[in-house]
């Protein structure tokens, strides 16, 4: 008993020397109103655990400890650890009073109600969620709309091009020789001739025309002479009522229902007759029959009929023609439907006005035209010029459209020996020109006369009852080389001037 009471003793004094001479405000003091039952029962862990490192009871009080150092009663030492519990609000039947045990059943039965709801109220704003989530993952976001309405348009002017392209393709097709994508992709340069000039014979028929007593007939001959690397071009007409030996000299006599010699303008008919009504060997023949007259190399031909230069016309929305007239007033002629038109500068003409512009003459009266087919000739050159400047204004090659419509204008209209691979040169060349197409006059090289009851031309002082004089193309010849050649010199002298200005500038 001793032994114990001194052990006891001793214990006592360790305490009080480890534990209550601490100043109160440093003590672990646990607050169950302040502190978390995690926090309370760590805190005790944490004193559990200094008392055993200094071999001192953690139970043990010291007696003779003032109340003031500890403020805990057993009742609040315990109500920590109930702390520590679930239920904050379970305590002991032995230690609560009656009244107190009422109060937390009460209390235990509102919170389990307060539970209830928290977990409806949790499985609401988990459906919530949920259909929110879904709503998340179907509504589609702004930007992806954008993108979306952009892959449309897209697709869709994709079609549109692709049904453009299959439209101008298939009329495109039936018009030249060849692919038309080699227009574009494998261009090949013009044929040339001597000089370094492409020729091209352009003539004009009426065969769409019902009716027409002359539809065979090329009303119109031009001849279009390009050089390709100048970029310049210069034209000529030669005379519809010329009148020629049918058979081109070297090849077999050409028979024809007309006869063997009369006017040009039948040649075509007759060479096409002859062949099988074939157009291409027919423009062929003709093709040979200007080169025996003028002497030009012709590497090309264009057969067009009339349609073609109303079509172009309208879809080019109107040409500006400078009209040429010998009368001050400008031109009248009752054949072409009493087309009148002022001299000079007519704009915004219609396809049908300047169809009948190229076709009128004054044949059966009128004024303004005193020489008939070759003031024709003059208006179909400045149609030509007018065509080409207005193509080239509207950029008509751009406009899918217009050339659509153009090339469904074509169709069986235009018949060439043009490929597409060398058309799309000629297109570089003629949206390229440098100034209009010049205008070569042949009036001096032509006369009129009477060959039985029909008014003809011939040969400038040409005997009508000689054919070695109707026959004689060299002064044709010689006149329109010398031309060509001069409107080549005087482009390179225009590019001369410059250089020799700036000179006399550098030298000053």
């Amino acid at each position: 008993m001793a032994n114990k009471k001194a052990t006891k003793k001793t214990v006592a004094k360790t305490k009080k020397s480890t534990v209550s001479k601490k100043p109160a405000a440093k003590r672990k003091i646990i607050d169950p109103m302040m502190v978390s039952p995690r926090k309370a029962r760590k805190d005790e862990r944490t004193l559990a655990n200094t008392a055993i490192e200094n071999e001192v009871d953690f139970e043990v009080k010291d007696e003779e400890e003032d109340n003031d150092d500890t403020f805990l009663s057993e009742e609040s030492l315990y109500s920590i650890d109930d702390l520590s519990r679930k239920d904050h609000r379970k305590t002991d039947k032995k230690v609560t009073p009656m009244k107190e045990k009422k109060e937390v059943e009460l209390d235990k039965s509102e919170h389990e109600k307060t539970r209830e709801e928290l977990r409806k109220e949790r499985a609401e704003a988990e459906k919530r969620r949920k259909k929110a989530g879904k709503k998340a993952k179907t509504k589609t976001p702004l930007w992806a709309k954008i993108l979306i309405a952009f892959l449309i348009l897209i697709i869709a002017a994709l079609g549109v091009a692709g049904w453009y392209f299959f439209n101008i393709y298939s009329a495109a097709s039936g018009v030249l020789e060849g692919n038309p994508m080699d227009a574009l992709i494998n261009k090949k340069p013009l044929a040339k001739d001597e000089q370094g000039r492409t020729n091209i014979l352009i003539f004009g028929t009426a065969e769409d025309d019902e009716g027409h007593g002359g539809a065979m007939l090329t009303d119109s001959i031009l001849v279009v002479s390009l050089d390709q690397d100048r970029k310049i071009a210069s034209t000529f007409s030669v005379p519809r009522d010329l009148w020629v030996n049918y058979t081109v000299a070297g090849e077999k006599a050409l028979s024809c229902s007309v006869g063997y010699k009369g006017k040009i303008n039948a040649t075509y008919y007759c060479a096409q007759r002859a062949n099988d009504n074939s157009k291409e060997e027919g423009s062929k023949y003709f093709a040979k029959k200007i080169m025996e007259i003028t002497g030009i190399d012709i590497q090309y031909y264009v057969a067009v009929d009339f349609s073609v230069l109303r079509d172009v016309v309208n879809t080019l929305g109107g040409i500006d023609v400078d009209v040429h007239a010998t009368d001050d007033r400008g031109i009248l002629d009752y054949c072409m439907n009493n087309l009148k038109l002022n001299k000079g500068m007519n704009y915004n003409l219609d396809g049908e006005t300047v169809l009948r512009l190229a076709r009128a003459r004054n044949a059966k009266g009128g004024y303004g035209l005193a020489n008939s087919n070759f003031d024709r000739e003059i208006n179909q050159q400045r149609i030509i010029n007018a065509i080409k400047d207005k193509a080239l204004n509207v950029g008509i090659l751009l406009d899918l459209n217009k050339v659509k419509s153009m090339l469904a204008s074509f169709g069986e209209n235009v018949k060439t020996n043009i490929t597409w691979a060398e058309m799309g040169t000629a297109i570089d060349v003629a949206t390229g020109l440098h100034g209009d197409v010049e205008s070569i006059d042949t009036r001096p090289l032509f006369g009129t006369g009477r060959i039985g009851n029909q008014s003809v031309v011939i040969p400038k002082g040409a005997n009508v009852d000689s054919d070695y004089s109707l026959y004689n193309y060299n002064k044709i010849q010689l006149y329109l080389r010398e031309q060509l050649d001069q409107d080549t010199k005087d482009y390179d002298k225009s590019l001369e001037q410059p250089a020799e200005e700036e000179n006399k500038e550098e030298n000053k």
